[in-house]
């Protein structure tokens, strides 16, 4: 199954996606990251939070690429950045404008090594949970 990217004319001009965030797109595996799961897995939901996003922060340019399961927050990659390395916000969705900023990251890379370290510590916390 072929994963899915924004065509060109979805995302903004110029943009360009970070060099190891498409050497995970093209992995037929798809990494594991729970909570967090990749947009690139299902196009239409890729669609649906790159519209959504579009709709309620106007104002912003930004990129979804992954959705935490367990609650409203989205990552995207800062739309106006085009120098191949954009920074990754985090954004609570449905907040009112100018409440959605739950920070950001340098790269793409920090938030994945960030993402491997929640994941763990969800798992983990997960795993107490079923012994009880």
């Amino acid at each position: 199954m072929a994963h899915y990217l924004y065509s060109k004319k979805e995302l903004p001009e110029g943009f360009k996606y970070p060099l190891s965030f498409l050497e995970i797109v093209s992995k037929k595996d798809v990494l594991d990251l729970e909570p967090w799961w990749f947009l690139y897995e299902f196009e239409d939901f890729a669609k649906h939070w790159l519209f959504e996003i579009k709709k309620q922060y106007p104002t912003r340019k930004l990129i979804p690429f992954a959705k935490a399961s367990n609650n409203d927050d989205i990552v995207c990659f800062d739309g106006s950045d085009i120098s191949g390395n954009p920074k990754v916000y985090f954004v609570h969705t449905f907040a009112t404008p100018g409440w959605e900023d739950r920070g950001s990251v340098y790269s793409f890379d920090e938030w994945l090594r960030q993402a491997k370290e929640e994941s763990a510590q969800y798992r983990a916390g997960r795993a107490k949970l079923d012994k009880v």
